[in-house]
């Protein structure tokens, strides 16, 4: 036990730079060689940090993932020899960022937390319409589906947005959702 407590304090972050667009494949490969032979615990955790965003398409909220950093993987590990070896053996990874000198070096814990901060505060991101006051939009979702209004207020903290809709005749404020409403095409 007390190895093993060893090991996980020794580990450190470091870069790997991977082709942009592959980033998801070389971390799936860097976790799966983490899990068998050789690098059996020797790597910790291998992250590529998404941002998540959501936005209306044909009427339906789609979510879609971006990478944060195009180009990078956070790994942690206590065998930076080891491991570079594995680099050269993955498709799409072309090395351990280095300093001007070309030594390996780990990250700061500043720069961790940054990264971890960062990685969990875009779990929950959407991404935002913007709405000005007194603009037409048409309500896509919920009850209020199909109806027109005008906006009169925007929360973008709340991600919300007050629609003035005709009910009966008779004007009515709505509260809604950035992702209810649509820009009206008329």
């Amino acid at each position: 036990m007390s190895t093993m407590e060893k090991k996980t304090t020794t580990m450190k972050w470091y870069v790997v730079r991977a082709q942009s667009n592959r980033e998801k494949s070389v971390s799936e490969r860097l976790r799966k060689e983490s899990e068998k032979g050789e690098m059996m615990g020797k790597i910790g955790q291998v992250l590529v940090p998404l941002e998540k965003s959501f936005f209306m398409k044909d009427n339906k909220k789609v979510m879609k993932e971006k990478v944060m950093y195009p180009g990078y993987i956070f790994v942690e590990t206590s065998q930076v020899g080891e491991l570079k070896q594995l680099i050269k053996t993955i498709n799409g990874a072309t090395g351990f960022l280095t300093n001007r000198a070309g030594d390996i070096q780990a990250l700061t814990q500043a720069e961790v937390n940054k990264m971890m901060g960062e990685h969990e505060a875009n779990e929950t991101k959407e991404v935002s319409n913007t709405f000005c006051i007194n603009e037409e939009v048409k309500v896509c979702d919920g009850p209020f589906n199909g109806f027109k209004g005008i906006v009169e207020s925007v929360d973008e903290e709340k991600q919300k947005v007050k629609v003035g809709v005709l009910i009966f005749g008779r004007k009515t404020l709505v509260e809604l959702g950035l992702l209810q409403i649509l820009k009206s095409e008329d």
